[in-house]
Parts: structure tokens; C-alpha cells; sequence
């Protein structure tokens, strides 16, 4: 039996677990341009290709998906002729639409991007560009803001919707574009944070639940690596890659031992990127939560020299959610307990792995202070996600309430006879609804 778990490579399909309400919400957002920020590894690829394959096996989808990788691409002929290959990659489902691939090379990305436009509206359809490493703007910012100017306008002027997946670092575009006439690049784009998985999700892959050969895992094994990694799907993956084992034809995996939640080369690569991704003060955040183990946010304030907690906890909370940070609660009497609005937050390390790197590594990033990722962006595009954030909970919330109340009022007075499926559905609305509610008051605290 080959290990099941899959360390560097994307993902869709059966082989991609959870997501479903982000992805539900991206095919159905009337936003005409969103962009997904996440760490490295967090699954940022997979999700577009997830996207694409949900939509090309839709019956009647009215979006025709289209998988840009910007990886690479530095000048304006590069975006050019890389998107000109991903149309051609997929040239049996715009030739559907009467679109003459052939005729698109070298014509620049605007003209292709205009004629799968008039192609697909005239099908009663609309393109849906999905592009990823969208850090590539950064060198085209530089080199030929211009050429940036007038795809920023294509992305908005209707007849497309774009999501483009990225990490921190293309919050340098708001300081290269903002003495641009009109607002700087990202300020037309819907700031989605893509964070771990959910719970269910994360037991479901470790358990391997869509695979043709699931894993046996103990309870208490499963939870153990769910609280090591803080269900970040490359480091269940990656942890669970290194504890497998096969035990007369069937899959297993062995007890955690030291080594095994040691960063490698690679993923030590990783950690340096994300951190590079931070801006000063983050990093200055980062670094003190590493030295004290749990620290709360009138403490960060004092060790930080920041005068302000509002501000902490903003950035507290933007850090939470790209999981550099997690929250911890304890009682007064600093005695631990479960996450509930009685108790207050103190913040901890995003993840044991991410734990161990900074400490190793701490006196040489404590050097590392200068950032090309300024706090005046970083602030700026935490105001835009927290708007965000409280619109959508503050929609999503009643239509929860108004779900779970409809099913309880149909099976009112012979619950015995409530369906199991029906059940379950009733669970999942009441553990959607409580996550939701404890967000918007993470919000508004």
C-alpha cells in the first residue's frame, strides 16, 4: 500500500478536503474581482484548481473557468504569451464557444481577455479568471505600471469575474500604485483570507475519508496531530506523510516522536517566505509571542512599545487569520479553558512546526526587521477585510438562523421521526452558526 499522503503537488477532486463553504461563497460572490491571501502551502493553487474543476463539472455553470499561473512572468510580453498557453491548455472548452485559440497568439492580454469575453456573453456566459502567484504583479508594478493600469480596469469593467490567490507580499502594490491617478491596484479587490481547514475536514484527511484505502487512526492520534499542525493542510499532509506506515495491508500511523515536528529544508523555506511577507510591526509581533509561549494583547502592547491596543489587536487578529497566531483562553485565575466569550484571548505560535523554526532561528530573524511589506499597507487592507468579514457574518448569521429554524419547525413534535440525514444537517447548522457567532464577536471585541 502506497502512502496516501500527498506533500507538493496541488490537489482537486476527491484528493481536496474541505473549503466547501469558501467555494461556495467564491462561485456565487457578485464581487467582479476577489482576491485570496494565504501563507505559503496553505492550499492557495489547489483552491483554484478546485474551483475549476466544480465549475467545468457543473451542468448549466454560467462561468467558464480559466487557470492563469503568473509564476515567473516579470515583463509584459511574459503575461502575454502565459496567458495566451493557459487558453491554449484548455482549448477544447473555448473552441466550444467558437473561440480560435490559434488566432489569439501574440495578441496582448487585454485582446485575449476581450474576445473570450464577446465569445462566451454571446453563449449567455462569463469568464471566470482564476489566477494564481499573483505576486508577479509586483515586477510588471515596476516595469510597466501602465500595462498593470489597464488590466486592473479590465478585471473591474464587467463581463469577467477575477480571483486571484497570493501571499502578503503583494501588498507592495498599494505602496508602488499609490500615486496612480485613480486608487492604488488592490483597492478594487474583495480581500478573502484563506485560512486553515475546518475541524471536520482536517479528521476527514487524516483519516484519508476519500481515498479508496483510509488510514486507521486513533482518536487521541488524530487529535494530536490536528493540534500540532492547527489543521494547516500542508502540515497534516506533511506530518502525516511522515507517520504513516502499513500494517498487514492496511495504512496506520505510528506515535509522534521529536523529529517528527522538525522543520525540514523545505519547509523551512516556506517559514522565511511568510515571514518575509510580514510587515515591521507584525514581525515584531511574531517574534515576541515566540519569546514569551502565550502572551495577551495588553502584553504585546507593553513588550511592543505600541501605545495602541486597539491597533495590536487589529493586527492580532489579521495574524490569526493567515495562522502566524493562534488564540489560546484562560480563566482569570490563568487556568485553561475552552474557547468561549467568557474567558479573554492570549495568543500563541500559528503551529508546533512554526513554534520550533522561530525559536531556532530567532536571533537571526530578530535582526530582520526591515520589511518590504510597510504597516501603512498592511493596516490599510486589514480595515478592507474587516469590513469585509463583518458584512458577510452579519449576512450569513441570519440565513444560519433562518435554515436551522426552518428544519426544527418541520419536525416539531415527532423528532423521532427526523430523519438521520435530516439530523446531521440540523448538527452542522448549529456548529456553522456558533463558529459564525464567534467570529463576529472576535470582530467587534
Amino acid at each position: 500500500m502506497r502512502n496516501p499522503y500527498t506533500v507538493g503537488r496541488w490537489l482537486r477532486g476527491p484528493d481536496h478536503y474541505g473549503r466547501e463553504q469558501l467555494l461556495e461563497y467564491l462561485i456565487n460572490a457578485e464581487d467582479p474581482a476577489i482576491w485570496v491571501v494565504g501563507t505559503r502551502r496553505m492550499g492557495k493553487t489547489s483552491m483554484l484548481r478546485q474551483l475549476e474543476w466544480l465549475l467545468t463539472g457543473q451542468e448549466g455553470a454560467s462561468a467558464v473557468p480559466l487557470f492563469w499561473d503568473l509564476q515567473g512572468s516579470e515583463t509584459k510580453d511574459d503575461f502575454d504569451y502565459e496567458l495566451f498557453l493557459a487558453v491554449e491548455d484548455e482549448m477544447p472548452r473555448f473552441q466550444a464557444y467558437g473561440v480560435d485559440v490559434s488566432a489569439l497568439y501574440n495578441q496582448d492580454a487585454i485582446q485575449i481577455l476581450r474576445t473570450l469575453q464577446r465569445a462566451l456573453r454571446a453563449h449567455g456566459k462569463h469568464l471566470l479568471l482564476l489566477i494564481d502567484e499573483a505576486e508577479a504583479w509586483i515586477s510588471l508594478a515596476r516595469n510597466d505600471y501602465q500595462a498593470l493600469a489597464r488590466l486592473r480596469k479590465a478585471f473591474q469593467n464587467g463581463g469577467m469575474r477575477t480571483i486571484m490567490t497570493s501571499t502578503k507580499l503583494l501588498m507592495q502594490l498599494n505602496d508602488l500604485t499609490r500615486n496612480w491617478l485613480t486608487s492604488p491596484f488592490l483597492f478594487g479587490f474583495t480581500l478573502v483570507n484563506l485560512w486553515n481547514l475546518e475541524p471536520e475536514a482536517s479528521v476527514s484527511l487524516v483519516l484519508q475519508e476519500q481515498s479508496n484505502t483510509p488510514v486507521n487512526v486513533e482518536r487521541e492520534r488524530v487529535d494530536e496531530i490536528l493540534r500540532h499542525s492547527h489543521r494547516h493542510p500542508y502540515l497534516v499532509q506533511t506530518l502525516c506523510y511522515r507517520l504513516f506506515e502499513e500494517k498487514q495491508g492496511r495504512g496506520s500511523l505510528r506515535e509522534i516522536r521529536e523529529e517528527d515536528l522538525r522543520a525540514d529544508h523545505l519547509l523551512a523555506g516556506f517559514f522565511e517566505v511568510d515571514f518575509k511577507c510580514l510587515a515591521p510591526t507584525e514581525r515584531q509581533i511574531l517574534l515576541t509571542v515566540a519569546r514569551q509561549g502565550v502572551i495577551s494583547e495588553e502584553e504585546l502592547v507593553a513588550k511592543t512599545d505600541n501605545e495602541s491596543i486597539d491597533q495590536i489587536s487589529m493586527y492580532v487578529h489579521g495574524m490569526n487569520n493567515l495562522g502566524y497566531l493562534q488564540r489560546v483562553y484562560s480563566r482569570a485565575d490563568g487556568t485553561a479553558a475552552p474557547p468561549s466569550h467568557d474567558e479573554f484571548p492570549r495568543w500563541t505560535i500559528g503551529n508546533e512546526f512554526l513554534r520550533r523554526w522561530m525559536l531556532e532561528n530567532y536571533q537571526e530573524l530578530a535582526q530582520t526587521l526591515y520589511s518590504d511589506v510597510s504597516d501603512y499597507g498592511v493596516e490599510t487592507l486589514l480595515e478592507m477585510g474587516r469590513k469585509v468579514e463583518l458584512d458577510y457574518l452579519q449576512h450569513e448569521i441570519p440565513e444560519l438562523q433562518g435554515r436551522l429554524e426552518s428544519l426544527l419547525a418541520a419536525y416539531s413534535g415527532h423528532a423521532d421521526q427526523t430523519p438521520p440525514e435530516v439530523l446531521q444537517e440540523i448538527q452542522e447548522l448549529r456548529r456553522e452558526l456558533e463558529k459564525a457567532s464567534a467570529q463576529l464577536r472576535n470582530l467587534a471585541e
